[in-house]
């Protein structure tokens, strides 16, 4: 029992020990070991140890020598980027059309290629157009290791909707598309993914919430606390369309002033209830001088000291896609 127990611990040494010069190496990208042995607190035997075991696996390159001030040159070992692929889906809509976009992106998020293509705004030939897509991408890219999917909130239904939610049915097509291609699969709202992406950019900013207002459209709420999404139970939350002032409609109206009404109605109870440090809209076509007239509303000192920094901006997907970018690096390190 002692041997099985000593075993395990020195097993997850290992593991731990593995984790600590990868994740120092991809923050540094290129390094000596004697700057790994600063970073990591290991010693020079466990590091060379390591580093002959990640450049076998293709993880680490011996990048020669770097010269160092008043020193000797080193050797530097460079992070493969290029080891692992990600393939990232994002459907989305603008101007009333139903997008998807692709991306390939290295281990360092930089993008390899993208693409977006108009499709058509059916569960049954989006399924299928998707699917094909990634088998057009797995073909050409053998180093895809993960692919993300995000979606927008709105598609919940049927089996593409359903993945959104983190339940028996989502699992159940994640686990279809991962046998399928042999690669794990994942789906996120467009919102969860954005609001991420959001908070990656906006610097020192512990609370950040995301909300799509776009009228005639459901509209959807995230949030991200230190950098983690935040979920309620089977994976739903931000249901903002259920909101009593959406009087069971559960969309945005279509009529302007309605519309805007709505807005700064909406903003001000997500403000009030989760008080977040910084709020983006993502909305196509919101009435100029919003945040002025949101103000004008503020009833007392104390709303007004909830009042974030509000961005409004139309780069859903390009959120969408940073944080779909982190969610892939996350599951990647969980599946090491």
């Amino acid at each position: 029992m002692m041997d099985g127990r000593r075993l395990f611990s020195s097993k997850n040494i290992r593991e731990q020990n593995l984790q600590l010069v990868r994740e120092a190496l991809h923050d540094e990208q290129v390094c000596t070991s004697s700057k790994l042995k600063e970073l990591t607190g290991l010693s020079v035997v466990t590091l060379n140890k390591i580093l002959s075991l990640l450049i076998a696996k293709g993880e680490v390159i011996d990048a020669g020598k770097a010269s160092i001030v008043n020193g000797r040159p080193a050797t530097a070992y460079r992070f493969n980027e290029m080891n692992k692929l990600m393939l990232i889906l994002s459907v989305y809509k603008r101007s009333g059309h139903k997008y998807v976009g692709y991306s390939i992106h290295n281990l360092f998020g930089e993008c390899l290629e993208r693409k977006e293509e108009l499709i058509e705004d059916n569960e049954s030939v989006q399924t299928n157009y998707l699917k094909e897509g990634m088998e057009h991408y797995i073909a050409r890219y053998n180093k895809i290791s993960v692919i993300g999917i995000s979606m927008p909130s709105d598609d919940v239904g049927g089996r593409v909707g359903s993945a959104l939610r983190h339940d028996s049915q989502s699992k159940r097509l994640s686990s279809h598309l991962t046998k399928q291609f042999n690669i794990p699969v994942f789906f996120e709202t467009d919102i969860n993914a954005a609001t991420l992406g959001c908070y990656k950019r906006c610097k020192n900013q512990e609370y950040v919430s995301g909300i799509i207002l776009v009228p005639g459209k459901i509209p959807c709420c995230g949030f991200c606390y230190n950098g983690s999404v935040l979920r309620g139970k089977d994976g739903m939350s931000g249901e903002i369309r259920y909101f009593p002032m959406y009087n069971d409609i559960g969309v945005l109206p279509i009529e302007s002033m309605q519309a805007d009404d709505l807005t700064i109605r909406t903003i001000r109870a997500v403000m009030c209830v989760l008080n977040p440090g910084y709020m983006a809209i993502y909305s196509e076509n919101i009435k100029p001088g919003l945040i002025e007239r949101l103000r004008k509303q503020l009833a007392t000192a104390a709303e007004e000291a909830l009042l974030p920094k509000i961005e409004i901006t139309e780069n859903l997907r390009e959120d969408s896609v940073s944080g779909m970018i982190s969610l892939c690096l996350e599951r990647l390190k969980r599946s090491l």
